[in-house]
């Protein structure tokens, strides 16, 4: 009966009947208004003296800004498959760059893993930590590209973590 009960929720999700939450959006960006139309931002844009000022200033003109007419990043819903289409174009402020950032931050963080996983068992390990061998970290640089498939495959087979009792903890 449970999966059943499953499938068919399953379907009305995937096929799209269930019922639809609306809700009155009448206010798209959380009382903030395009920059363009603030008189604050205005009068800060008519101070611009320099034109990477002006240049700036034309920029943030197609932001949102608060009533402190500063320029305010929008933070909208996750991107879902079927929906959230109605904040978008703002994905650029902070959404792909933080993604990028803990991409390469996985990329840099695995590599090194990778490369002290493999100088380990070696008699010149110390100094391998510091005179690097750039053939091993070239090929620990390829596997950290690719440090989400990775950490989900060892993730799932247990290997990621250390057992319990092989870490040590400090008497209380």
């Amino acid at each position: 009966m449970r999966r059943l009960f499953a499938v068919v929720i399953t379907a009305m999700l995937f096929f799209g009947l269930a019922p639809v939450a609306k809700a009155d959006i009448t206010d798209l960006h959380g009382g903030l208004t395009p920059c363009a139309q603030s008189s604050r931002f205005q009068e800060r844009a008519s101070a611009a003296s320099t034109p990477q000022d002006v240049a700036r200033f034309e920029r943030y003109s197609k932001a949102a800004c608060g009533d402190d007419g500063l320029p305010h990043l929008i933070i909208g819903p996750t991107i879902e498959p079927f929906g959230a289409n109605i904040i978008r174009g703002h994905e650029g402020d902070l959404l792909i760059p933080a993604h990028i950032f803990v991409y390469v931050a996985g990329i840099i963080g695995w590599s090194g893993r990778e490369y002290l996983k493999a100088i380990r068992g070696q008699k010149d390990a110390a100094d391998k930590e510091i005179f690097l061998d750039l053939g091993l970290v070239r090929s620990c640089l390829i596997k950290g590209a690719q440090w989400p498939l990775l950490a989900d495959k060892e993730g799932r087979s247990g290997q990621l973590r250390e057992l319990d009792n092989n870490v040590t903890v400090s008497p209380r």
